[in-house]
């Protein structure tokens, strides 16, 4: 019986958002809806070369995908990834989005990659009715700060060892129901 109900789920392919907005880009955000196996494999991948083991693997991939948002940057007909964010709803506030995962492939950073991901995934959130997206950030983490506060978060709490002793982060905010930015 499991078999069967499993045979007739139909899948969502993965749903194009929008092109970036860069010259010379052929970068394009995708939703990711469902997924094979390669698109999981490059993901892990993706987030373990960037976080190291604190990158996210399959195990809590495959749930995010399913239950949350997870928001990819590609170009269309390649593989590689070239930027991940993964959100999940605030249980608290059904109208704010958190930003668990966040990053840019290394080789493209600094030249508005990740300004522009994160406006398109605002956007998106906000044709669904989501009001603030939440993120926390390493207070040492300067070039992410940066950008952060230049697309529009504020920080709105400082949080001592939030992930373990001397894992200071901040807790910021980015009111996009009321931004100009996106």
């Amino acid at each position: 019986m499991i078999n069967k109900m499993l045979e007739e789920i139909n899948r969502l392919p993965r749903k194009f958002i929008k092109d970036l907005d860069i010259n010379l880009s052929n970068i394009k955000v995708y939703l990711v809806q469902d997924f094979d196996l390669l698109l999981l494999q490059n993901m892990v991948s993706f987030g373990l070369n960037i976080f190291g083991e604190l990158g996210m693997d399959e195990w809590g991939l495959v749930p995010q995908i399913r239950h949350g948002s997870v928001y990819i940057l590609k170009e269309e007909e390649k593989t590689d990834i070239k930027g991940l964010a993964i959100l999940m709803r605030d249980w608290e506030n059904p109208e704010k989005a958190y930003l668990f995962d966040f990053a840019i492939e290394k080789e493209i950073q600094g030249h508005g990659f990740g300004r522009q991901f994160l406006k398109i995934i605002a956007e998106n959130l906000q044709e669904q009715n989501f009001e603030k997206i939440d993120l926390t950030v390493d207070v040492d983490n300067q070039p992410a700060i940066n950008l952060y506060k230049h697309i529009g978060f504020r920080p709105i709490e400082y949080s001592r060892n939030e992930y373990g002793k001397g894992h200071n982060r901040y807790i910021m905010e980015w009111d996009i129901a009321g931004s100009d930015q996106i």
